[in-house]
């Protein structure tokens, strides 16, 4: 059974699903389907067989981040780390109008610590990742706003959605820290130019192999914008014994340091304010580890 975390929650079923595939692609249709278990809200995910995956909208709010993630995921070639390959796309009525993309699967393991060998090895070849991200061309590129749940927007736009959810979650963590942090990112000026971003740099989103980082995933939430909201896997991603390697590979000032512990902030805590309670208790923990990083649990 699948569980329903919000209103507008798309019926995706395994048959649903199954008759998808004998429609659009039946060269694939008797493949084994299984759902992949994932702490992802946007999507849901099934493993075609061994080489395949089909990602499908699981809520009518997140179907133009797919068709968006469609559009520019195969224009951003080559990478230091792989990044997933589109084999089909095609388009689904499920109570709204819906892309869904099939992909090759990318062998690996979430990228916990547990399957990391060298964390410090693993934060200079995401460091590696986001700069080479950086350099790729802007022109006609998705900008950071409703297309990407406003990661890489100015904090000072967020800061009416990261106060409520920090009032929220009050009984879990030191909101008058978390409250200073924000006031003082507020205070920091940005000369960062707008560049690609990942948008939600996570260990869900993150594959390692034979213990290296190896690949990245789920680019729902890329845009162009604030390269500061990628510079919170920091918190939400690195090894806390690696920081200071991350942020030396990126030659960050304090400004941009500052900026990416708030959007660190501000991920973990929209989404423990919404999700804990039942609705998705392993993001919840990684929203809590987080926080735990950013010393704000109480």
């Amino acid at each position: 059974m699948v569980c329903m975390m919000h209103q507008d929650d798309l019926p995706v079923t395994d048959a649903l699903v199954r008759a998808l595939l004998a429609t659009h692609t039946p060269q694939w249709a008797d493949e084994p389907l299984h759902r992949v278990e994932s702490s992802g809200t946007d999507n849901a995910l099934y493993r075609i067989g061994e080489g395949l995956v089909l990602r499908i909208p699981r809520r009518e709010s997140a179907a133009l981040l797919v068709s968006k993630e469609l559009d520019w995921l195969p224009r951003l070639g080559e990478l230091p780390l792989a990044i997933p390959k589109l084999r089909y796309r095609g388009r689904i009525d499920l109570e709204a109008d819906c892309e869904f993309g099939i992909f090759d699967w990318m062998e690996g393991r979430i990228a916990t610590p547990e399957n990391v060998a060298d964390v410090n090895a693993a934060a200079i070849s995401l460091a590696a990742f986001l700069k080479a991200l950086h350099r790729k061309s802007t022109i006609d590129a998705p900008v950071a706003g409703p297309l990407n749940h406003l990661r890489g927007i100015p904090l000072s736009e967020m800061s009416g959605r990261a106060i409520a959810a920090i009032e929220i979650v009050a009984d879990e963590i030191d909101a008058s820290a978390a409250l200073a942090l924000w006031e003082n990112a507020l205070l920091q000026r940005s000369d960062a130019s707008p560049v690609w971003l990942h948008g939600d740099l996570k260990a869900d989103n993150l594959l390692a192999v034979d213990g290296k980082l190896s690949g990245v995933i789920d680019w729902g939430l890329s845009a162009v914008g604030d390269p500061a909201a990628d510079y919170a896997a920091a918190w939400s991603w690195v090894h806390p014994s690696a920081r200071e390697g991350f942020r030396d590979a990126l030659d960050l000032g304090e400004g941009d340091w500052l900026r990416g512990k708030a959007w660190a902030l501000y991920g973990a805590v929209i989404a423990l304010s919404y999700y804990r309670g039942g609705k998705n208790e392993p993001l919840c923990e990684q929203c809590r580890l987080t926080l735990s990083r950013l010393d704000l649990r109480l």
